[in-house]
């Protein structure tokens, strides 16, 4: 396991492909709650190596990625090169972004909150960043799910209180990187369904869609169709769903 801003050039370009696919979903899905104009204006909140600022300006948007890490910042200049695009990044970090306010249509930011040190002032951010109607998405780790990919050797994680998930996560960095990937900056911030849009409702969010209600059964057919329609309308199966599959996500519009 190695913390996402360490990947390689040659690590980046092999995850090129399934970011694309990412891209591609996640703007269809957003497109259901949100009004993205032609071309929107993307900003991409922990860009690390810029993969998916490359895929969604494949996809036809103009994207500029806010990373703090100076070595992701070159490792995604390079990565981009390589894939025969240029990027736009600056230097920032998700509760402190050097760009105008009402500039963007969609804010994205994978793998991203936990890490941060204030979460709801990155949420505050977030609102500031977008134009009226535009959409913040986010995916997180989550209290809800005992499974999760942020630290090794701990089963059932997710379930331990918060502040003994912090005391832990602080621990590892220091003393046991290897369980955190390396990372300088381990998890911090866990989410519950009901956490996460208290906090989106007081940065100003008016409208708020779990990772379920942005599906629907068009996606898929059969079994699989009914349930992600299912899913979509009860809030109890969306819970058990929650339990059941790691992280969580939330498109919050403004």
């Amino acid at each position: 396991m190695h913390a996402t801003e360490r990947l390689s050039i040659d690590e980046a370009l092999q995850s090129l492909d399934g970011e694309s696919a990412h891209a591609a979903r996640l703007f269809s899905r957003l497109k259901k709650v949100a009004r993205l104009p032609n071309g929107a204006s993307v900003a991409d909140i922990g860009a690390a190596q810029g993969l998916f600022l490359i895929a969604s300006e494949r996809l036809g948007y103009t994207a500029v990625g806010i990373e703090p890490w100076h070595d992701a910042r070159e490792t995604a200049r390079a990565v981009a090169a390589r894939a025969g695009r240029a990027v736009a990044l600056v230097d920032g970090t998700a509760e402190c972004v050097p760009l105008p306010g009402c500039s963007f249509d969609v804010v994205h930011a994978k793998s991203v909150i936990e890490h941060v040190d204030d979460a709801q002032r990155a949420f505050s951010e977030a609102h500031r960043l977008l134009r009226p109607g535009g959409v913040f998405w986010f995916y997180t780790a989550s209290s809800i799910c005992p499974r999760q990919s942020e630290i090794r050797g701990f089963p059932a994680f997710g379930w331990y209180p918060d502040a003994l998930k912090r005391r832990i996560m602080t621990w590892a960095a220091a003393r046991r990187p290897e369980l955190v990937g390396h990372t300088l900056r381990p998890a911090l911030h866990w989410f519950t369904p009901w956490k996460a849009r208290r906090m989106l409702r007081a940065a100003g969010f008016t409208r708020i869609y779990d990772r379920w209600q942005l599906r629907t059964g068009s996606e898929a057919g059969g079994l699989r169709g009914a349930l992600l329609a299912l899913l979509c309308r009860n809030a109890l199966a969306r819970l058990i769903a929650d339990v059941l599959v790691p992280g969580c996500a939330y498109a919050a519009v403004k």
